[in-house]
């Protein structure tokens, strides 16, 4: 389960809300660990997979967003 350590608090909370647990803002990773690991819908290949995908559409979030960012800047300078 080394593999929800390593993730980002926001990519857990996601994962934790696409198993259908309910997420309160104040809860910390290691607790969103928790949650998710003794929930009873938890398997741990279903869950490190599905957690992959949900890094994955943030991280190309993320650089659709530097893009959009790059290119405003690109046209104030023009």
């Amino acid at each position: 389960m080394a593999y929800l350590a390593r993730s980002k608090k926001e990519d857990l909370v996601v994962l934790a809300e696409e198993l259908g647990l309910t997420v309160k803002k104040e809860l910390k990773v290691k607790q969103l660990h928790k949650l998710i690991t003794e929930s009873p819908s938890y398997d741990e290949e279903f869950t490190r997979e599905l957690l992959g995908s949900i890094k994955e559409e943030r991280e190309k979030k993320e650089q659709r967003e530097i893009e959009r960012e790059k290119q405003e800047r690109d046209r104030e300078i023009e």
